[in-house]
């Protein structure tokens, strides 16, 4: 099934997302910025631990995720703040 995962995927909608950047501390400017910027994801690979390898690209920034579902990780936001993150499926 993870293999099925793996491609190139389009954000196409995010419904409250102003909302939710909002509750996040992500000031105006980045807000109005963020509803402009079209990202594509790309899930590259998953290992034998269950490591993953997803790269974010947009026109703001682009961006290597390497991580372990369940495992929080430090991500640096395009605000420059450094947040814990942790995926889950």
């Amino acid at each position: 099934a993870i293999e099925k995962l793996k491609g190139t995927w389009d954000y196409v909608n995010g419904e409250n997302f102003d909302e939710y950047l909002k509750e996040m501390g992500i000031s105006w400017v980045i807000r109005q910025a963020a509803k402009v910027v079209k990202a594509e994801k790309m899930i590259i690979s998953v290992n034998d631990n269950n490591r993953w390898t997803l790269k974010s690209e947009s026109t703001f920034k682009n961006t290597v995720y390497e991580f372990t579902p369940g495992i929080e990780f430090d991500e640096t936001r395009a605000d420059g703040a450094v947040v814990k993150v942790s995926v889950k499926f």
